[in-house]
Parts: structure tokens; C-alpha cells; sequence
């Protein structure tokens, strides 16, 4: 007998399905900063870039998962609320308030953690 099926609202569904700007900057695009957080062999990577503005502002995020639906959907919509926010702004988002928000059941909150990691990578010191 197998583990039960997790249970996933719509909106991770939908965005699992359908992830919203999955993928990288071409090649030599100016003001992106990169930032990653985990380990493909152990089960879950994140890799993240944000386009900045001249205005310390991003206006926009892209990122290649490796992960589990609840991983992918975080990406989707975090890809979404980061845009518009300053640096300062966007290191204060919350994968946990996120995760929480698309009510993940608590064994996939770490994913939200890693989402964190990922993006605090992005946003710190050496970065674009």
C-alpha cells in the first residue's frame, strides 16, 4: 500500500501546470543577477534571475527548477509578486507566507525555504 496522493489546491495546480515565466534571460541581457539554492541529487534545485531595472526595481524573474509540483508552483508565483518590488522589497518576500498562502501541507514548506534562499542569492551582495 502506497503513501496517500498530496492534495494541492488549484492555484499550485494551476501554476504547476502552467508555470508562469519558466526559463532564463538570453545570453549578454544587461542587469541580471543570479542567485541558486539546492541540490538536484538531493531532490530540489532552484535557480533564479531577476532583471533589475535602472531603478534598483526588478521587472522580472525567471528560474529552472528541479522539484516537486509544490517547488515549481512556488517558482511560478513568486516569478509574479517579485515584479515591481525593489531590492529591498523583494528580499523581504516570504516563501513561507507564500507557501501558506497556496496552503502546501507542511512537508513541502521546505521548498518554500529554498525559494527563500534562492532569491536572497539573487538579491545580495555581489549581485547585479
Amino acid at each position: 500500500m502506497g503513501a496517500p496522493a498530496m492534495e494541492y489546491s488549484d492555484t499550485v495546480l494551476a501554476h504547476f501546470r502552467a508555470p508562469r515565466n519558466a526559463g532564463s534571460f538570453p545570453e549578454g541581457t544587461a542587469n541580471v543577477s543570479r542567485g541558486s539554492a539546492g541540490e538536484r541529487r538531493r531532490g530540489r534545485e532552484i535557480r533564479l534571475e531577476l532583471k533589475l531595472g535602472d531603478d534598483g526595481r526588478v521587472e522580472a524573474m525567471r528560474y529552472r527548477v528541479f522539484g516537486c509540483p509544490a517547488t515549481i508552483a512556488l517558482c511560478s508565483v513568486m516569478s509574479e509578486r517579485v515584479v515591481g518590488q525593489t531590492r529591498g522589497e523583494a528580499a523581504g518576500l516570504s516563501g513561507i507566507g507564500l507557501a501558506e498562502e497556496l496552503g502546501l501541507p507542511a512537508p513541502k514548506r521546505d521548498a518554500a525555504l529554498l525559494l527563500e534562499d534562492a532569491l536572497r542569492a539573487a538579491l545580495g551582495p555581489g549581485a547585479v
